[in-house]
């Protein structure tokens, strides 16, 4: 029979052996870092080559650029230099912000009259926009209508561009007689198809919304230039 004394004198062996505790203590020490913790040294480590590789491009383009290596004539420098080319009618063409020059066709009596404007070019959409609200208001200071009619919004889809006007449009032309307001149509959309490629048909638009007015002209249709048989 065990006798329990013999058992309390006997040496407590611990629960872990000092060998097994110095494995554990290696295994801590050579563990890995937590993942989210690597992955943001990786994308630090990532954005500092980055940022490196930027500055470093950045100052050999300077460096060539001032010994005119890499130098290009046709791009400009800052605004600046963009405005001071739009107002040099003499500056080469193919310089970046250049004027540009448009054709307009203005309704004077009985027939149309071409006239030249210009502007520094940007997004054709834009570019309508200036055109033919400079052309309205040419037709206003000559009394060719009466109201006062504006742009409100120009989109292209393919070669169909709808332009917007407000509701004065309609009224201007429901006081002219049939020959003068498809006169002043004409003089519209001639002004925007020979300007704007691949345009060729234009879609009138009042408030964002079709027209159903059939007289003394068509908005319920798009207007295109008649072609030569």
């Amino acid at each position: 029979m065990t006798d329990f004394r013999d058992y309390e004198r006997r040496p407590r062996r611990p629960i872990v052996d000092e060998d097994e505790t110095e494995d554990l203590y290696e295994e801590e020490e050579n563990g890995k870092a937590p993942l989210a913790y690597r992955a943001v040294a990786w994308v630090s480590v990532i954005v500092l080559l980055f940022a490196a590789g930027y500055w470093g491009t950045s100052l050999t383009l300077k460096f060539l650029d001032k010994r005119q290596i890499i130098g290009q004539e046709n791009v400009v420098n800052g605004p600046e230099e963009a405005k001071r080319i739009a107002e040099d009618q003499s500056a080469p063409s193919g310089i970046t912000g250049r004027r540009s020059g448009f054709d307009v066709f203005v309704p004077r009596g009985e027939t149309i009259v071409a006239q030249s404007v210009s502007h520094v070019s940007g997004l054709l959409e834009d570019d309508v926009k200036v055109v033919i609200s400079g052309l309205l208001e040419t037709m206003r200071a000559e009394n060719t209508i009466s109201e006062q009619v504006r742009v409100l919004h120009v989109f292209r889809n393919g070669d169909l561009l709808y332009l917007d006007l407000n509701d004065p449009f309609t009224g201007a032309l429901q006081k002219l007689s049939g020959p003068r307001a498809n006169l002043v149509m004409t003089s519209l959309v001639r002004s925007i198809v020979q300007n704007f490629s691949p345009v060729i048909k234009v879609r009138f638009l009042v408030n964002g919304k079709d027209s159903d007015m059939k007289t003394p002209v068509d908005l319920t249709m798009p207007w295109q230039l008649k072609t030569s048989s």
